[in-house]
């Protein structure tokens, strides 16, 4: 036998939620500020995507807004990212375990559709970006070792301790994207480009700039 429901109930839940959402994303634009928590999946894109794969962290950000459809905003993102395993001589030559980082700081200005429900907007700004990766290799001896996404390129065999360490390059940057919000609920995707240092490399001169793209879900207070 199925539940039976009220059908007085039934209309008082629905007119219930039909009113969260109606007044939730208005109460949320009366507030000169809002925050915004949640998660990430950070995929990389172009020569990054050819050394790591899709990662995963959290975000947090900030938004004063100036109407109910301009604002300032501000957010953080952290993330691990997986790492290909396809050194295959030719980066470096012998193997390395590889384990990248990304995080990054941005400020921009977002504008919203008209207050709904469901709210479109979209958002531009700057920020600086920080990357980081581990390299790690067993044994010892003397290894080559030449990838500027690696933020590494050695002239010639050095000594693997001298490998075995942690890479970094801390870089402007600049993003564009696109999201929507629901009563508490949003949902973000956003492309992200970084500048990068340059290496001398046997195939020339190599820039390691970064592109990102990651998609971040979580809740608006």
């Amino acid at each position: 036998m199925g539940l039976e429901v009220n059908p007085m109930f039934r209309r008082a839940a629905a007119a219930c939620v039909a009113a969260l959402a109606a007044v939730g994303p208005a109460a949320a634009q009366d507030k000169p500020f809002s925050l915004t928590a949640g998660g990430a999946i950070v995929g990389p894109l172009s020569d990054s995507a050819d050394r790591f794969s899709t990662g995963f962290g959290f975000t947090a950000g900030a938004t004063w807004h100036f109407n109910g459809q301009f604002g300032l905003t501000a957010d953080y993102v952290w993330s691990a990212l997986g790492a290909k395993d396809d050194w295959n001589g030719l980066v470096a030559s012998r193997p390395v375990d590889v384990t990248p980082r990304i995080q990054f700081g941005t400020v921009g200005i977002k504008f919203q559709a008209p207050p709904g429900p469901v709210r479109l907007y979209v958002v531009a700004g700057a920020g600086l970006y920080h990357r980081s990766v581990r390299l790690a290799t067993a044994g010892s001896g003397d290894i080559t070792v030449c990838d500027p996404w690696w933020f590494v390129c050695t002239p010639g065999p050095v000594p693997v301790g001298s490998v075995n360490r942690t890479n970094s390059s801390t870089d402007p940057g600049i993003n564009v994207g696109v999201g929507l919000t629901a009563g508490m609920f949003f949902a973000e995707v956003r492309y992200h480009y970084m500048w990068g240092p340059s290496y001398s490399t046997p195939a020339g001169s190599q820039t390691a700039t970064g592109k990102f793209f990651p998609l971040t879900v979580g809740l608006v207070f």
